[in-house]
């Protein structure tokens, strides 16, 4: 019997961290754009540096 609830509770405890991670995933993804890791409508500037001859 002890057995069988250490993986039910496994189970629970899991879940639930998944749970909060994907959704943790998915508020950062949709945030604002401040607060957002990129903003895929902004324009992309790569500065390469500056060419001297």
């Amino acid at each position: 019997m002890g057995g069988f609830l250490g993986v039910l509770g496994s189970i629970v405890v899991g879940g639930a961290v998944a749970t909060a991670t994907t959704l943790g995933v998915i508020s950062s993804q949709t945030g604002p754009a401040e607060q957002s890791p990129a903003d895929v409508s902004s324009e992309i500037v790569v500065d390469y540096g500056t060419a001297s001859n």
